[in-house]
């Protein structure tokens, strides 16, 4: 026991240091050896230190990696100090953050601009400051984006140059952009609130979140206010907000959809994304009322994203957004799609996630051909990782036992289900009110079906029109099968 204790403390794989050269990608590893050598670490024993934990990268899992053996290595026939090894990893995690900044900051051309700006604007250089103002407003005119970040960038070399100019021209005769600093600081904030607020209403929809949101109504009296300029940026986000709100219309949906469409390129992805997952859902909710087609925008707006590399980050794909496009493409009859879309990315999936989404993609391409044994083979192998795969998997089901015919494993599965949406709290009302009426028409139906005949086809019908519900085409044409009996 005392040994496995021992092994247990000495184990130097989940310190803060060894999980944080874990993240580092390969290309990563390598240019940090290069920053520990650099005359930016001036500290030759944490290089040393760095040099040792190298050569266990990049898992760090060899039976002789140890806080021990690494003081071994570096201090030969020394007895081992604990407090060494503790000062040498906090002072290479420093050496590692610092790292980090200094590679994001290369990688952001605007505060590399902007700091070198400063620079110069502190040493009252009046050649080299009005150079670089200069090229640092041209060089953000010529990058796509005119979202808040880009007003907000604007402003801040604007402000630049008024603090610097203010120092020759307290009373702002031959130098004045102040003007322009308000157009830019409008745009930022409205630009900005609207965005904060339209990702709060959303949550609030779909969630069990509740905000304070008093202020939006003003926020929207100064968006419509004929003194704000409405720019494409500021028409977007309004437009999205409006969409999950009260201007939640197909109105508001093309106005948005043709506007992305009109300015390819001026929001980053993020933004995109945002815009993309508001329409997908609005079409989503619209869709739950059969008399609403909306399968071809539905399947349209998944490729887009997927088009986009919105839902894609690198090689890999998220099961939820997978599972989207890949359902939006059967239920819009895209039966080809669907399979070379599972064909093409069924590996971009994570593995932890990837046995289960595509077990559930192949159990509905077999429902789509009718091949019910076929879809319960699939249905059995899945292992439940998440709320969203057993409300799927049930609804599944259902259909499957209705259309088999298996009134003991259809009523079983349908009381399962029941106490799944009543005990699951992470689910909100509107959600577990979709899949209860769908269990609730399914359920009069399969009565129908068995010879019920106090009921009527045709009321189901009716509420499956007037009511959102999940699965709703399905249950029509169910319906519509009784109908014809």
């Amino acid at each position: 026991m005392k040994k496995t204790s021992e092994t247990a403390r000495d184990s130097y794989g989940n310190s803060n240091i060894i999980e944080l050269l874990k993240l580092f990608s390969k290309e990563e590893k390598a240019d940090f050896a290069k920053y520990v050598h650099s005359p930016f670490n001036n500290r030759k024993e944490v290089a040393r230190f760095f040099d040792e934990l190298r050569r266990f990268f990049p898992l760090f899992e060899h039976k002789n990696f140890s806080r021990k053996y690494i003081f071994g290595k570096l201090y030969p026939g020394k007895s081992y100090k604990d407090d060494v090894i503790r000062r040498l990893s906090s002072n290479l995690f420093k050496l590692a953050e610092e790292y980090i900044a200094y590679k994001m900051f290369r990688e952001n051309e605007f505060e590399q601009r902007k700091m070198i700006l400063d620079f110069y604007s502190c040493k009252f250089d009046h050649k080299f400051f009005e150079i670089k103002a200069r090229k640092t407003e041209a060089y953000l005119e010529k990058q796509p984006y005119r979202n808040a970040d880009y007003f907000y960038r604007m402003k801040q070399v604007y402000t630049s140059k008024a603090f610097y100019f203010s120092q020759y021209d307290a009373t702002r005769k031959k130098f004045d952009n102040t003007q322009e600093r308000i157009r830019q600081t409008w745009q930022y904030t409205v630009i900005a609130l609207l965005s904060m607020y339209d990702a709060a209403v959303n949550d609030m929809m779909y969630f069990n979140k509740k905000y304070n949101i008093k202020l939006l109504d003003k926020l929207l009296e100064i968006y419509n206010h004929p003194g704000f300029e409405k720019t494409t940026a500021a028409k977007a986000y309004y437009y999205s907000l409006k969409l999950n709100t009260d201007g939640r219309n197909d109105e508001t949906f093309f106005a948005l959809r043709n506007l992305l469409d009109e300015n390819p390129g001026i929001f980053s992805k993020d933004e995109l994304f945002g815009f993309y997952t508001g329409m997908h859902n609005y079409l989503f909710e619209r869709g739950l009322i059969p008399s609403q087609q909306t399968s071809k925008l539905e399947f349209e707006v998944g490729v887009k994203m997927l088009d986009l590399g919105l839902i894609t980050e690198g090689n890999t794909i998220s099961a939820e957004w997978f599972a989207n496009v890949f359902l939006k493409a059967i239920k819009a009859n895209e039966i080809e799609y669907a399979e070379d879309f599972l064909s093409e990315y069924k590996m971009k999936l994570s593995e932890k996630e990837r046995d289960n989404i595509v077990n559930y993609a192949y159990a509905e391409l077999e429902m789509a051909r009718n091949n019910h044994k076929k879809v319960l083979t699939y249905l059995s192998r899945i292992k439940f990782n998440n709320v969203w795969e057993k409300l799927r998997v049930n609804h599944m089901y259902m259909k499957v036992h209705y259309e088999m015919n298996n009134a003991e494993l259809f009523y079983y599965i349908t009381d399962s289900f029941r106490h799944l949406l009543k005990n699951e709290t992470s689910v909100n009302k509107y959600v577990k009110d979709l899949h209860e009426n769908f269990i609730k028409q399914s359920n009069a139906l399969f009565r129908i079906k068995n010879g019920d005949r106090k009921i009527s086809p045709l009321k189901i019908r009716k509420n499956i029109m007037s009511t959102p519900m999940a699965g709703n085409y399905w249950l029509l044409k169910k319906t519509d099968e009784l109908k014809n009996t």
